[in-house]
């Protein structure tokens, strides 16, 4: 191989070290969290998530790396390897085991758990699906929640009583509508 070649795989790898590495840190410190969370849920269930496309990309990943290792490659081209299948392997299927829903402090959505008191705006989208959509104060970020129907109703509830006790601020839309 060329030595720029060379350079440049060793560049690309170790972005997808970093990369990965960065996902299963904030991975690990979210299900920390979420086991402290745990118990102070309100309303939770689980995500219809399924990590077995998740589970053979990290078992090919593994299997690359392991070769990689056997073929005497660089560390710096392995950590992104290995990296990648930890994600795969270990990751997704923890995340997995996260409940999403309200708790006692704020509401676990797809991409992470909001605060209460962070939550500029919210809407429920009712269509083949029920999903809250959450619109972080001072930040353009959005969290979405899909509500199983058999948990719509208790979820409305306790939102109702979080904005009635002034847990929850949700800020006036545009025009006063």
């Amino acid at each position: 191989m060329l030595p720029r070649n060379e350079t440049m795989l060793t560049v690309v790898l170790v972005g997808i070290g970093l990369y990965f590495s960065v996902l299963l840190a904030r991975g690990v410190a979210g299900y920390l969290r979420f086991r402290r969370m745990r118990p102070t849920a309100v309303v939770t269930w689980t995500g219809r998530r399924s990590t077995h496309f998740a589970l053979v990309l990290g078992v090919v990943s593994l299997a690359v790396a392991i070769l990689n290792t056997s073929l005497g490659r660089p560390l710096l081209h392995l950590w992104g390897q290995y990296a990648t299948a930890a994600y795969f392997i270990l990751m997704v299927p923890l995340s997995a085991r996260i409940r999403l829903g309200l708790y006692r402090d704020g509401i676990w959505a797809d991409s992470g758990f909001l605060p209460y008191a962070r939550i500029g705006r919210m809407a429920f989208r009712e269509g083949s699906e029920i999903v809250l959509i959450l619109l972080q104060r001072g930040a353009a970020r959005a969290f979405r929640l899909s509500v199983p129907p058999e948990e719509y109703g208790a979820v409305r509830k306790v939102i109702e009583e979080k904005i009635r006790e002034r847990v929850v601020n949700v800020e006036a839309g545009i025009l006063g509508l």
